[in-house]
């Protein structure tokens, strides 16, 4: 039973933390679910993330839902995702109840400026981390970063940064929707490695 409490604290935890959505869930789903606990592999993760993109609902109850199954089926998937949406509802409520009456406080200001550039940071580390498991053969950007030498197998998938180019291309134009920009890499990537098998 302390299994099915761990993973019910863990995803109220991150619950609690997750500030700006839920991509900013992925940084503490690595930390904790990946690295220390071992619920899953980073590339059961990715797996996760994608298949999240290509299913209805939020990326945090699915990947909740996910996770909680792996861990201990049926029981621990609601526990996981009643974990994470339960503190929300609460934190939600008493935040709507507080801006509304303090909205315009210094403090207040200050809080919303700090949470997003919080947020931002998250994000761009969730980006290195798609961009470590779909278009290099490692963690490549944080090694760049640090100025540490490149590893002697380096690769590059040219399928990975082909679609994710024109992804964000798509997106920034606004050429479609952001479902049909999922789809459409999900048909690409799988065309890619029909034809390069």
């Amino acid at each position: 039973m302390s299994s099915y409490f761990t993973i019910f604290i863990l995803f109220c935890k991150f619950s609690l933390l997750c500030f700006g959505g839920g991509y900013m869930l992925i940084p503490l789903i690595i930390s904790d679910c990946v690295e220390k606990y071992h619920f899953l592999t980073l590339e059961e993760f990715g797996n996760l993330l994608s298949i999240s993109q290509l299913t209805p609902g939020p990326v945090g109850i699915n990947t909740a839902t996910y996770v909680g199954y792996l861990h201990g089926g049926t029981l621990s998937s609601l526990l996981a995702t009643v974990g994470l949406i339960f503190p929300t509802f609460i934190l939600s409520s008493l935040a709507i109840l507080g801006i509304r009456k303090w909205k315009d406080t210094l403090i207040v200001r200050g809080i919303m400026r700090g949470t997003r550039l919080s947020s931002v940071a998250l994000i761009i580390y969730a980006v290195t981390i798609f961009l470590g498991m779909s278009v290099f053969t490692k963690p490549i950007p944080w090694q760049i970063l640090s100025g540490k030498p490149l590893p002697e197998d380096f690769t590059i998938s040219f399928t990975g940064l082909v679609i994710a180019i024109l992804s964000a291309i798509a997106v920034k134009k606004k050429w479609c929707s952001t479902t049909i920009i999922i789809i459409s890499g999900a048909i690409i990537g799988a065309v890619f490695a029909f034809v390069m098998k």
